[in-house]
């Protein structure tokens, strides 16, 4: 007997009242019930569909298919009616008799009003956009912003890192990036990750000396639902979940706290995370890269930094010079930074250009970078003077370009031409106290006397000069200004004396 066969006249009346459609069919797949929704959809009277065959009415129906499997189908989307008619979405679900055998079908039709139908597909839409829109933009933030040729400088120290860097990505081992701040450790990073197999999957980075220590652990681990007190309810991903199957950047990992050092030891041994709260475990795939500009050994030897985790992610190291030590990327950064604010047609003075190479800049390529923005807005035509560059830097800029004749701890330079040279001097100073230092002093005087005599040579010109002596000319500016001699008198020295 089809479990409609007895239904009461209530029954019916409330079936039919329902806004979705109800449809039954037996083992063999005939109808035995439809409510007047779902009636409507077909196109028919309730009548006229009882005891005629489901194929006969819906010849794609799957009722057949869902008796045979005894499994539900849900959320199908399917057309009911004619050809032109609206698709509705449909449930399929098997009725079992009493005696848990399948006994047939019963199909939901859930929407009978097609403009309603329309109405849930223009949002469902707008949610498909909002939510493809938010994903880009998530995969935008934890895509590498820099590649290694995206990294400026030419200098030798540079290219050297930069093929370190090509072999170190292909690898899949920790590496440690040490350098000063400013030097360009997070640039490297990303670089690392742009140049690994790992470039499709997320890059997160995390600066450690910007969380607070009671949110560190959270942060990086994540919580469960209801982990503590103002915690969300649904729980949070931890930063190093965040990684997975991509890159995970420890910025200033010389500033993350001692217990958390351990746990994310746990983390690279284990590759499981477990978030605060939880006693469930997360399994991990990600690659570390860590950065400071710390001294590592003196942190290890204060017991500041677990020796065991240092070991454990240096197993490759890069370490980025400060910006003195490769002055000949100086002017290349600084054309760089000038021709991304547009000012192709801006060009430096030569007092400018020697002071920026002799400057010292202690914020490395940061300094520099902000130092140009500065005098490039400040100029007052399409040349930039030392005195437009920013006050903090103008006094070491302006007082190297411009020093005086150098003399050393109070005494003159010394007269090293004749037989005794550098050895007479060396002898003369070698039994008096601070013999050691007197020496670099004399050694330095040689090396300037050389350079004068090499640039009065050449006319006062410096690049004739610095490949006489076999450096670099941004090299030979840093020695000129380091020992206070200008290039011009040089040369005019030569011509008065010919």
């Amino acid at each position: 007997m089809s479990p409609f066969s007895a239904a009461s006249e209530s029954t019916r009346l409330i079936l039919d009242s329902l806004p979705m459609g109800v449809l039954f069919c037996d083992r063999e797949g005939v109808i035995r019930f439809v409510n007047k929704a779902y009636a409507n959809l077909l196109g028919e009277a309730p009548d006229a569909l009882l005891g005629r065959d489901i194929t006969e009415v819906i010849p794609h129906s799957r009722a057949q298919v869902v008796m045979r499997e005894d499994r539900p189908e849900m959320g199908e989307l399917c057309q009911l009616g004619p050809g032109s008619a609206q698709p509705v979405v449909v449930n399929r679900i098997p009725v079992r008799d009493s005696a848990g055998q399948v006994a047939g079908m019963v199909s939901q039709a859930l929407f009978n009003d097609p403009q309603e139908l329309q109405r849930l597909s223009a949002k469902i839409e707008r949610l498909d956009r909002k939510i493809s829109h938010y994903k880009r933009r998530i995969q935008a933030s934890l895509a590498p912003q820099h590649s290694l040729a995206s990294i400026l400088g030419e200098s030798p120290v540079m290219r050297r890192l930069k093929r370190q860097a090509q072999s170190y990505a292909r690898l899949d081992e920790p590496v440690l990036i040490l350098g000063a701040t400013g030097a360009g450790k997070e640039l490297f990073a990303h670089a690392l990750h742009a140049e690994s197999p790992r470039a499709e999957g997320p890059f997160v980075c995390i600066n450690c000396a910007a969380i607070p220590k009671d949110l560190f652990e959270s942060e990086l681990f994540g919580y469960a639902r209801g982990a503590f007190s103002g915690a969300r309810q649904d729980g949070k991903i931890g930063q190093i979940e965040l990684a997975d199957k991509g890159t995970l950047f420890l910025d200033e990992i010389g500033e993350m706290p001692p217990e958390i050092q351990a746990k994310l030891l746990r983390v690279l041994e284990s590759r499981n995370v477990c978030r605060v709260g939880s006693v469930t475990a997360h399994t991990v795939d990600f690659r570390l890269v860590a950065a400071t500009n710390r001294h590592m050994a003196a942190m290890l030897h204060a017991g500041s930094f677990r020796e065991d985790l240092y070991y454990r992610i240096n197993t490759f190291v890069l370490e980025i010079p400060p910006l003195c030590e490769r002055a000949e990327d100086i002017p290349l950064i600084a054309r760089h930074t000038l021709d991304r604010m547009g000012l192709e047609h801006v060009r430096f003075s030569p007092r400018a250009e020697a002071a920026m190479l002799t400057f010292s800049w202690p914020g490395n390529v940061r300094q520099l970078h902000n130092a140009v923005v500065h005098a490039a807005t400040m100029r007052q035509g399409e040349v930039i003077e030392v005195e437009d560059f920013p006050p903090e830097t103008l006094p070491g800029m302006a007082g190297q370009a411009a020093a005086p004749a150098a003399s050393h701890r109070g005494w003159s330079l010394p007269n090293i031409h004749g037989p005794a040279g550098v050895a007479g001097h060396y002898q003369e100073f070698s039994g008096r106290p601070g013999a050691d230092i007197e020496l670099q002093g004399i050694m330095a005087d040689a090396e300037a006397v050389a350079i004068r005599q090499a640039l009065a040579a050449h006319g006062g010109n410096v690049s004739a000069t610095a490949r006489t002596l076999g450096i670099a000319r941004a090299t030979l500016y840093t020695k000129l200004a380091r020992h206070g001699i200008a290039p011009e008198r040089a040369g005019l020295t030569r011509t008065a004396g010919r």
